[in-house]
């Protein structure tokens, strides 16, 4: 009976071990399998951010383009005005000369 008592007392110790041994393991795949899953999701927000990245890249690239044509076209309207009042100022100050002119063959 004491042979008895200690087979089972050796049996349940080796089935101890062994369920520690496999409460160990399912803990190194649970731990190994909650890291697979935060490096796949790091990878996926880095993926998101760099297309976030590069929406937002574009985007600015898109109004930057736009405003340079924008600017663009105004410094254009802007010359036109320019040269149009330069030649009336040209024609004024033509007409002013021509007048002092006239007046000065008039005073002979």
């Amino acid at each position: 009976m004491n042979e008895d008592i200690l087979y089972a007392l050796l049996q349940a110790e080796n089935e101890y071990q062994a369920a520690m041994k496999n409460a160990v393991k399912d803990a190194e795949d649970y731990a190994d399998d909650c890291r697979n899953k935060q490096i796949a999701y790091i990878e996926e927000l880095k993926q998101n951010w760099h297309l976030f990245e590069k929406s937002e890249k574009e985007k600015l690239e898109k109004r930057l383009s736009d405003d340079e044509q924008k600017l663009e076209i105004k410094a254009a309207e802007l010359k036109r005005q320019l040269k149009i009042s330069q030649e009336k100022k040209a024609d004024l100050i033509s007409e002013r000369l021509k007048g002092e002119v006239l007046s000065l063959y008039g005073n002979r």
